[in-house]
């Protein structure tokens, strides 16, 4: 039989660090003036970070993670008609795998992805 206390504390303290206002804040926050589009995708068992930076060299791309952040930072090109550049920062949810995460470069497509912890079901008594 579950303890309704404890129930009710895991609630509390392992609530999702993102919420709603979070959410709003990062769209007013400083991207250092990245210039470049990113989606994030999600899947039953994949985070994913499709950021489309056409014709950037993969030399010019730097991913890291950063805390709860993953930065995408993108040296600024002088030599190609569409200047694309910057860095953006991506918060991620707490139910992800970080060192699992994995980038691919192709087509002018960056494209990282995270696993999903699985869910813990709760029996229903």
């Amino acid at each position: 039989m579950s303890d309704p206390m404890k129930m009710m504390n895991d609630f509390f303290q392992n609530r999702p660090k993102r919420t709603l206002l979070d959410s709003i804040d990062n769209v007013f926050r400083k991207t250092h003036d990245a210039n470049f589009s990113t989606e994030v995708v999600e899947t039953d068992h994949h985070f994913k970070i499709i950021a489309e930076l056409p014709g950037v060299p993969k030399e010019y791309i730097n991913v890291e993670i950063r805390g709860e952040d993953v930065l995408i930072e993108v040296k600024k090109q002088k030599n190609l008609t569409r200047k694309l550049g910057g860095i953006r920062t991506i918060t991620l949810p707490n139910y992800v795998i970080k060192r699992t995460m994995k980038a691919v470069y192709r087509d002018g497509m960056l494209e990282i992805r995270l696993d999903k912890k699985k869910p813990t079901r709760i029996e229903i008594e």
